[in-house]
C-alpha cells in the first residue's frame, strides 16, 4: 500500500512538472528592446522593384554593424505579396527575415485602421524604450490625391496602396501621440510646414524633402546604425542621405533632406499667425522659390515666403523661430537638372499659398482641413 501511494506521488509529479514549467515560462518578462525601428513600407505601386533592393540594403548594415540591441521591423506590401510583418534579425554573419504575421489584403496599408493595426502590432511584438518610424513609399506631401486636379501632377498624399492613399490629417490620426521619438519621410515633398505641423504631437523629430526624391531614396546602409545608436544620431542620417547624391554629377545630383525638431513647431506657429494677420499679403509667386517643376506648383519656399510677409519688426522673431525648428538642412544646386535652388532662399520647409494656383486645378477646401490652415492661416 505504502509502495502505491509512493508511485502515485511520483506520477503526480510527474504531470505536474510541465505544467509548472510552462507557467514559469510564462512569467518570465519580456526583453524589452533598446529602440523599436519600424519601416512602413507600401511598395504596392510603381516602386515595388525598390523595395528589394532597400530591403538588402538593410540586411547588409544589420550584417556589418549589428543591432545594438534594438529591434527592426517592416510593414511591407508590394505587387507579388500579401502584406506581412517581417522582423530582420541578426543571424550569425548574415541576417535572416522572421514573419510576425501575415495580414488581410482587403484593408489597404494607407487606411488609418492598417497603420493602427501594424503600430499596435509591433508595440506587442517589439516592446522598446524608444521607437522610431521610416514612411516608405510614393508622397505628396499635403497635397491630397482629392486636391489636385491637373494632368500634369501625379500626388498621392502618403503611399499608394493600388490606388488608395492616405491623406496627412488620416496618417497623423493613425499615430498615436508621442509614440516616436522619429519619423523619417522617405518619400516625395514630405517636409512641408503642413506635414511636419500635422504630425508635431506625433514625433519629437521629423525628417523629409521639399522636392521630388530620386527612387533610390536614403543611404540605408549608413542610415541604419545611426537609427539604431544608443542616441540617434538623425543630423548625420539627413548628412548621410545628401551626401549619397551630393557626390553625383548631371541629373544624379538632387537632393533635399531637413531635420525638423517638432518641439519649436507651436512656437513657429505663433509667430507666424501674427505675421498672416498683421503683415504684407503676397499676390505674386514670381520669385518665390517652387520645389516643383510643373503645375500646379503647390510647393514654394516656407521661409522666403514667410519673410516677404513679415514687416520689419516681425522677421527678426520669424528668423530665430525657424532656425530653432529646422535643426539641419540641406540641398544641391538642382533637381534633376530642372529647378534650381537658390541657398539664400531655401529654408529646410516648404508651404502651400492660398489663392496663387490655377483654380482649375486645384481644389483648395482639403487644404482648409489641416492644422496649420485652422492655427495659423485661418482669419
Amino acid at each position: 500500500m505504502k509502495n502505491s501511494i509512493y508511485l502515485l506521488a511520483i506520477l503526480l509529479c510527474a504531470l505536474l512538472m510541465p505544467l509548472a514549467s510552462c507557467s514559469k515560462d510564462s512569467d518570465e518578462p519580456q526583453v524589452i528592446a533598446k529602440r523599436t525601428l519600424l519601416v512602413y513600407m507600401v511598395a504596392s505601386n510603381s516602386l515595388a522593384s525598390c523595395d528589394i533592393d532597400d530591403v538588402s540594403e538593410i540586411e547588409a548594415s544589420i550584417s556589418a554593424n549589428g543591432l545594438n540591441d534594438c529591434r527592426l521591423l517592416i510593414y511591407w506590401v508590394n505587387n507579388t505579396s500579401a502584406p506581412r510583418l517581417v522582423e530582420i534579425v541578426k543571424k550569425g554573419s548574415g541576417t535572416a527575415q522572421v514573419v510576425h504575421k501575415t495580414y488581410d489584403e482587403k484593408i489597404k496599408s494607407t487606411t488609418q485602421e492598417r497603420m493602427q493595426m501594424v503600430i499596435s502590432d509591433v508595440f506587442d511584438t517589439a516592446p522598446a524604450n524608444d521607437y522610431g518610424m521610416i514612411l516608405w513609399s510614393h508622397a505628396s506631401g499635403w497635397a491630397s490625391s482629392l486636391t489636385a486636379r491637373s494632368t500634369n501632377a501625379s500626388l498621392m498624399d502618403f503611399g499608394d496602396d493600388r490606388g488608395t492613399t492616405m491623406p496627412i490629417d488620416v496618417l497623423a490620426d493613425a499615430i498615436p501621440e508621442n509614440s516616436f521619438s522619429f519619423i523619417y519621410t522617405d518619400a516625395c515633398y514630405m517636409a512641408g510646414i503642413e506635414v511636419a505641423y500635422q504630425l508635431k504631437d506625433k514625433t519629437r523629430y521629423f525628417m523629409g524633402s521639399v522636392t521630388e526624391l530620386p527612387i533610390d531614396g536614403m543611404d540605408y546602409i549608413n542610415n541604419i546604425p545611426c537609427f539604431l545608436a544608443d542616441e540617434p544620431d538623425l543630423i548625420q542620417c539627413c548628412k548621410n542621405t545628401y551626401e549619397k547624391y551630393n557626390k553625383l554629377y548631371g541629373s544624379a545630383k538632387s537632393c533635399t533632406i531637413s531635420l525638423i525638431d517638432c518641439s519649436k513647431l507651436d512656437a513657429l506657429a505663433s509667430i507666424c499667425k501674427d505675421i498672416h494677420m498683421n503683415g504684407i499679403k503676397i499676390t505674386n509667386d514670381y520669385d518665390i522659390q517652387k520645389y516643383k517643376r510643373t503645375e500646379p506648383y503647390l510647393f514654394y519656399d516656407f521661409g522666403q515666403y514667410t519673410k516677404l510677409m513679415a514687416n520689419e519688426s516681425q522677421v527678426e522673431e520669424f528668423n530665430k523661430a525657424i532656425a530653432d525648428a529646422v535643426v539641419y538642412k540641406a540641398a544641391t544646386p538642382y533637381i534633376f537638372n530642372s529647378i534650381k535652388i537658390n541657398p539664400e532662399n531655401y529654408s529646410g520647409l516648404s508651404t502651400y499659398i492660398l489663392g496663387m494656383s490655377q483654380p482649375t486645378s486645384v481644389n483648395e477646401s482639403y487644404y482648409k482641413v489641416l492644422s496649420w490652415y485652422n492655427d495659423v492661416i485661418k482669419q
